[in-house]
């Protein structure tokens, strides 16, 4: 357990109140074995039996406090309690850790809600249940603050290498799919390349060009057979890091549901990529599961190790380089991504983009390249929080 006053004051708080709600239950006639029992036995609400009966079973103190009932209802549970012949020396004691309780969400929190949410954080498990939670609750706001929301955010990075080591080809790949717009007259962005080095205090935008030329005249880069709406096109630019260009989608909800992607082939000069290093894709737009692709040549995948990370966007552009300071960010965030790796071959499939084998598969028939040659790196986020980064680091395995 995390050492801190609350902790220490809601373990005793809330063994003291699950103790005397067993002493209870075990007072009742009949073997209480589940919770339909409790609600049976008693006459009580089905959803007050069976939070009574958790609060009894859960062992992590810390995960029960989502079971302890409200005042009327844990009142009615003791009145339930006292028809069948309870004695008044347990339900009065049960009483009294059911005040002690209350007393420490005033002191603590001032509402229930605030409480839970403090005294998950002390729970690996309440920890973990209680990120997801809140972080849907957040897509839920976010979906209307920010106008828009997509199914699934999607960012390829295919590291091609060239005849120098410091010399690559990047292939990136950045789609929304299911995107559409919430309220109206919604602008949404498109962030360019940007790359960052330990010599550079500001980030730099590497030399590109479309994946496909465009036949529109278009400046950005779609990756049009695989969008499947009219293209928006851009209202005005921004000098904002070389990074920015706002677009439009057209319609409001279901109505202007859209894929949008775009691939560029960017330059990369003076990358070495057997060292320490690192790849990013930021996440502006609210979405269901957010997913970012590593794919490498086998020969790298072997020799290097590979670890995901969530990174808060509280860093300035400046501080992209300082592991510091990205740790700090990245420990904000009680995130845990999921993370794997497979043969570029064998990785198929994609929640929420139907047609990620054929996206796939076209991009390295247009970079004339064999998937058998390539592995794989995948992180994930269900509802991420935004505005924030999918980062995946790498570093070279030492070998003895």
């Amino acid at each position: 357990m995390k050492s801190s006053l609350l902790g220490q004051q809601a373990q005793e708080c809330i063994f003291g109140l699950k103790g005397a709600v067993t002493e209870i239950l075990q007072a009742l006639p009949g073997d209480l074995e589940q919770p339909r029992d409790v609600y049976k036995t008693l006459g009580i609400d089905r959803m007050i039996g069976w939070n009574i009966f958790k609060l009894h079973e859960t062992e992590d103190c810390f995960l029960s406090v989502r079971h302890i009932p409200r005042k009327a209802a844990f009142k009615g549970f003791l009145r339930a309690a006292s028809r069948k012949g309870v004695t008044d020396s347990l339900l009065v004691a049960a009483e009294e850790n059911f005040v002690l309780f209350e007393e420490l969400v005033e002191l603590h929190a001032g509402d229930r809600p605030s409480m839970e949410m403090m005294l998950l954080a002390y729970s690996e498990e309440g920890t973990s249940q209680a990120s997801i939670d809140h972080r849907k609750l957040a897509f839920t706001g976010n979906r209307f603050l920010y106008g828009l929301e997509a199914r699934t955010r999607l960012t390829v990075s295919l590291f091609e290498p060239t005849d120098s080591p410091s010399d690559w080809k990047l292939t990136l790949l950045k789609g929304s799919f299911g995107l559409r717009r919430n309220r109206p007259d919604i602008p949404w962005f498109y962030i360019r390349p940007r790359v960052f080095t330990e010599f550079e205090g500001q980030p730099h935008s590497p030399d590109s060009k479309p994946l496909i030329e465009p036949a529109n005249g278009s400046s950005l880069p779609y990756y049009t057979q695989f969008c499947n709406c009219s293209l928006p096109g851009i209202t005005s630019r921004s000098r904002f890091v070389e990074s920015v260009e706002e677009i439009f989608p057209l319609e409001t909800g279901n109505a202007g549901l859209m894929d949008l992607v775009f691939a560029e082939v960017v330059d990369l000069r003076g990358f070495i990529m057997n060292e320490a290093s690192s790849t990013s894709a930021k996440v502006i737009t609210p979405c269901h599961l957010a997913a970012m692709d590593i794919i490498v040549p086998n020969s790298f995948a072997e020799t290097s190790s590979f670890s995901p990370r969530m990174v808060s966007s509280i860093l300035e552009e400046s501080d992209a380089y300082n592991e510091e300071l990205i740790d700090l960010a990245r420990s904000i965030l009680p995130v845990k991504p999921g993370f794997e790796i497979l043969p570029t071959a064998e990785q198929n499939i994609l929640d929420g983009v139907d047609n990620y084998k054929e996206i796939v598969e076209d991009l390295f028939k247009r970079r004339d390249l064999n998937p058998l040659n390539y592995t794989t790196i995948r992180m994930s986020v269900h509802f991420p929080v935004i505005p924030s980064n999918l980062d995946i680091t790498w570093e070279s395995v030492r070998t003895t």
